[in-house]
């Protein structure tokens, strides 16, 4: 996490979501999952059939689920969930400016016109440029339009979803990489989680009961709900913010003491030694 480019992104985050001035108005984003085996580790009974249950084995279907809120709570009608293909590991209308806040997971960096690399074909390479109004034709060697597109690429590439939501008037921040504290929607995760685990203590253990146990869990959740992990999530990225400056401070006042040899300055100084 103090790796510097990382240690970069959590500065360039953190400074801009300080100058956030309504918070109420900050959407959280992010995906999770569900198995359809989800429950909890233990319960009480009497070991009587009709209060037992058979453990469950292997982790069942999942839902791949994706969501929004803010300190109202969840945004009305963006729910997405939906049965996965696989059973692999998985890593109000709005009518006013938000700031959308999300991971930079790679479905959420699809780039408009992603600039051709070394291995792109040549026609590719050609194609691209013309589409951006620079002169380029097959007769030229590839060496020489890869220079073309190093000098005329966007210094910063643009997101399909940035521009969608710029053209709605929203602002998108991206989460810099291992700060997942940062994201309030990852405490509803947890609430939810525990809610569906609770309810799901007795068969059929399917998919479809879940996703009804899903819709349960999000309307458990209240706006009181989301209002406190925002409010903890803000005070994080202040925390954060102060914490990043303390150490700046330290770092730059410390004192280095060199133990090796002397300085160029010193050396053929012989009135200065000793």
């Amino acid at each position: 996490m103090e790796h510097r480019d990382i240690a970069l992104a959590r500065c360039n985050f953190l400074r801009s979501a300080k100058s956030i001035a309504v918070w109420n108005n900050v959407i959280f984003v992010d995906e999770t999952w569900l198995n359809a085996n989800h429950t909890v580790g233990k319960i009480w009974t009497d070991n009587t059939p009709h209060s037992s249950t058979k453990g469950l084995s292997g982790k069942g279907k999942r839902l791949i689920i994706f969501h929004a809120g803010s300190m109202k709570g969840f945004v009305p009608n963006c729910l997405l969930a939906f049965k996965s293909k696989k059973n692999v590991e998985y890593y109000e209308e709005m009518n006013f400016p938000s700031t959308i806040i999300m991971y930079n997971a790679p479905y959420h960096s699809i780039q408009i016109s992603k600039p051709p690399t070394s291995s792109s074909k040549k026609v590719d390479i050609v194609k691209w440029l013309n589409d951006n109004n620079i002169v380029a034709d097959m007769s030229m060697l590839k060496v020489e339009l890869l220079h073309l597109v190093a000098i005329n690429k966007p210094a910063r590439p643009k997101s399909v979803l940035h521009e969608m939501a710029k053209e709605a008037g929203h602002n998108v921040m991206r989460l810099p990489p291992y700060h997942c504290q940062y994201n309030a929607i990852e405490l509803i995760w947890a609430q939810m989680k525990s809610y569906a685990a609770r309810k799901n203590i007795s068969p059929p253990f399917t998919a479809n009961k879940m996703l009804s146990l899903l819709q349960e869990a999000c309307d458990s959740v209240t706006a009181a709900n989301w209002e406190s992990v925002v409010l903890r999530t803000k005070n994080l990225i202040f925390a954060g913010w102060d914490r990043d400056i303390d150490i700046d401070a330290v770092i730059d006042n410390q004192i280095i003491i060199n133990t090796g040899d002397s300085t160029d300055d010193d050396e053929g100084d012989d009135d200065a030694r000793p």
